[in-house]
């Protein structure tokens, strides 16, 4: 019952925020025009902000194959990017994306990955996205600092708060590879805060799973230092993923009939929103994410067609990831000699927070 009060919880908080676009389009006599927009959209623009996406997939794809190949796994990139895929849609569907690594690791576990590894693998790959997400936004920043602010107007805080979150982040993993037993020193004071709340039920299993899990990463980043090059080659995948998946918004622009904006202004602005809003405790950040583009991109398209740009930019960077993970699983599931049944529940279960077994060997 209570797997299923979540599923349903996070299934309405990403029905519910389309509905409130949807509902404000309606309001506003915009959704109309929307659709004429859409409609009109170029579909070469159309096939590049597809080609996009699966660019950003098919990075995350490369970066952990990369790492399980220097280690001595193979695993054929073909079986990565239905990894990738499946990470996506679990961290789209879950709130703070918490669904998508545990998966991952989960599936590579399957695939005869020892799960310390998979975790290795899944933590670099997501260390090096964050460290390139901190580093384009800073020189972006630096390079066009004038036009974001021209953009981001009064709502400039969001964007300071979302920089700060990301910055800490960075700075946290930063730690972790060098002082880890200063971060388990934070998580036991953390659980003994929490159990004396009664928030956390099992403090000592809380505190041995955290602590194993701090044990990987920190040898996993102690290990790559070692081998700098390496370490420069995620870093490099990590920036094309992140290019990858900003250079949506500009096939939308342009499919749109816009071509009067640079692409790396449009890039800039992109990775200014993804910033501000991705730490949103919501399933893909939903709200947030549309709330922000909302305010950062009206100035560029003209009346009637940002809410076009938005409906497409959010297809294309969210929803499509929903529809093609979901019908990747379940294949992926059927295949494996799982009902429909039991594939729901797999998914019904990561919903909840639960982790397959596996992953805890």
């Amino acid at each position: 019952m209570k797997g299923k009060k979540g599923r349903i919880l996070n299934t309405i908080l990403i029905v519910g925020t389309l509905a409130v676009v949807l509902i404000i389009g309606i309001s506003d006599n915009s959704l109309e025009d929307a659709v004429g927009y859409v409609r009109a959209m170029n579909g070469i623009w159309v096939v590049l902000a597809v080609a996009a996406y699966l660019g950003y997939l098919m990075m995350d794809a490369v970066a952990i194959h990369f790492f399980l190949k220097r280690q001595g796994y193979k695993v054929s990139f073909l079986r990565m990017m239905f990894i990738s895929i499946s990470g996506q849609y679990y961290s789209n569907i879950t709130p703070g994306a918490y669904g998508g690594q545990p998966m991952q690791i989960y599936y590579l576990h399957q695939n005869d990955v020892p799960t310390a590894i998979a975790t290795s693998a899944i933590s670099m790959r997501f260390f090096s996205f964050q460290v390139m997400l901190s580093v384009f936004a800073t020189v972006f920043w630096i390079l066009f600092g004038s036009y974001i602010n021209d953009h981001v107007g009064g709502e400039k805080w969001i964007l300071i708060i979302g920089y700060c979150y990301n910055a800490v982040m960075v700075t946290s993993l930063t730690i972790l590879a060098l002082q880890s037993s200063l971060i388990k020193k934070l998580i036991a004071f953390g659980i003994r805060f929490g159990a004396k709340h009664r928030w956390i039920k099992k403090p000592e299993e809380t505190s041995e799973r955290l602590n194993r899990s701090v044990d990987v990463f920190h040898d996993s980043l102690t290990s790559y230092s070692q081998r700098p090059w390496d370490m420069m080659v995620q870093l490099f995948i990590g920036a094309l993923q992140l290019l990858s998946l900003m250079s949506v918004i500009y096939c939308v622009y342009r499919g749109l009939g816009l071509a009067g904006e640079k692409y790396w202004h449009l890039i800039s602005l992109n990775v200014m929103e993804f910033i501000s809003a991705a730490y949103a405790p919501m399933p893909g950040a939903s709200g947030a994410q549309e709330g922000v583009f909302s305010i950062y991109f009206d100035q560029l398209f003209p009346d009637g067609m940002l809410f076009a740009a938005l409906l497409l930019w959010r297809f294309f960077t969210y929803y499509i990831s929903l529809i093609i993970g979901a019908i990747t699983v379940t294949i992926h599931g059927v295949r494996s000699g799982k009902t429909l049944k039991e594939v729901a529940k797999q998914t019904e279960s990561v919903m909840e927070g639960d982790t397959p077994a596996e992953t805890n060997e």
